[in-house]
């Protein structure tokens, strides 16, 4: 699935808008407005109106949100957007929840020592994450309802999985049978464009055998992390 996406470094969600707005048509099927660490950890109205709008603006599209990682800024901690991402995804309809920071948090190895940017197997991990969000929704995962995208199965992604693992089927959405299906992305970027989540995500074929090594790396043992502002 083709996926337009425009990433700028430090961008905060509300500048996001106006770009979302000149990218979107209607060829897309599906939106993911990846933004919100920029606008800082107490700025919690300023994430949730642009999240609104966001919504506004992507019609009837399915949305991909996805919650935050940040350290504690000026003694506040990132809980207080996360949650209100997490239940904007759990009472608007029609929109797909990454909770990135979950599985950062029960995952060791996905972040960087500043607590912020991925790892390179994180990002990898986190390309999949999206990737799988956007398969819902194109294929009628996202619709009827908010919710969140179950953790992406690197086994059942690469070979026939046995019955009991198979997901239910998803439900239907309105087809849009004329327009090709494509995916307007709006983001801050990574360290990288190359390495950047929705950079993963449009590289399509090789985005599950990264995913996969990825996995691998993160459950290699391996030292401790560098600690910022230490030396050595």
């Amino acid at each position: 699935v083709p996926v337009d996406a425009d990433s700028l470094n430090g961008r905060p969600s509300a500048a996001g808008l106006p770009v979302l707005a000149r990218m979107l048509g209607p060829e897309h099927d599906t939106v993911v407005f990846d933004l919100g660490t920029n606008d800082g950890n107490s700025a919690v109205a300023t994430t949730a109106a642009s999240l609104a709008g966001a919504r506004e603006l992507a019609g009837d599209r399915c949305l991909v949100v996805a919650t935050l990682n940040r350290p504690p800024l000026n003694g506040v901690p990132i809980d207080g957007q996360n949650a209100m991402i997490r239940r904007f995804a759990a009472t608007t309809p029609n929109v797909v929840l990454v909770d990135w920071n979950d599985v950062a948090a029960t995952t060791p190895g996905l972040l960087q020592p500043d607590g912020v940017h991925a790892t390179a197997g994180g990002y990898a991990l986190r390309g999949l994450l999206f990737a799988d969000a956007i398969a819902g929704c194109l294929g009628g995962g996202g619709g009827g309802g908010g919710g969140s995208a179950p953790p992406p199965d690197i086994a059942a992604s690469t070979t026939d999985a046995p019955a009991s693992r198979r997901r239910p089927p998803p439900r239907p959405v309105r087809p849009r049978p004329s327009l090709p299906r494509r995916v307007a992305a709006v983001a801050v970027a990574g360290l990288t464009a190359d390495d950047g989540p929705l950079g993963i995500a449009e590289r399509g074929g090789r985005l599950v055998a990264a995913a996969a090594t990825a996995v691998g790396a993160i459950a290699t043992p391996r030292g401790p992390e560098p600690v910022l502002g230490a030396d050595g």
